[in-house]
């Protein structure tokens, strides 16, 4: 297995907005996505919000145990085990996912205005370099003003 990566986007203005987007942008590519909560309550959230963003588009989802699961490129919830094999995993909660045969690329999107966020993904970035995670950062404020 190669080395598993963790991607942090970060410097973001609003953090639901940026996870609906990436997460069009990984099935746009053709891409198995997972979004892992912290609770049931809260996958059904995600699962809204990927019904409202884009507001004139579609971002093909469901729930882990939803009827179309074995069809929809995205899945969502707040056990690993039922996410299966993904190509990539947007973390919602405030845990390191552990590195897993069926996982190469872990998402975590970090809000600007939220300290104590950011100093928990200060943490969980240590904690997956430790694992053995390639971790790589994207400043979202930096690319919104048209830097690099």
């Amino acid at each position: 297995m190669s080395q598993p990566m963790a991607s942090f986007y970060f410097n973001v203005a609003n953090r639901e907005q940026a996870l609906c987007q990436l997460v069009d942008k990984a099935v746009k590519r053709r891409l198995a996505i997972g979004v892992i909560t912290e609770s049931e309550t809260a996958s059904r959230v995600i699962d809204r919000l990927l019904w409202e963003i884009p507001p004139t588009g579609f971002v093909p989802h469901c729930l882990a145990e939803g009827g179309c699961a074995a069809l929809t490129p995205a899945l969502i919830d707040h056990r690993m085990e039922k996410l299966g094999n993904r190509d990539v995993l947007f973390n919602w909660t405030p845990r390191m996912v552990p590195i897993s045969q069926n996982l190469a690329r872990v998402i975590e999107i970090i809000a600007h205005d939220d300290e104590p966020g950011r100093q928990a993904a200060r943490q969980r970035v240590a904690q997956y370099k430790q694992a053995g995670y390639e971790v790589e950062y994207t400043d979202m404020a930096k690319l919104a003003q048209g830097g690099a």
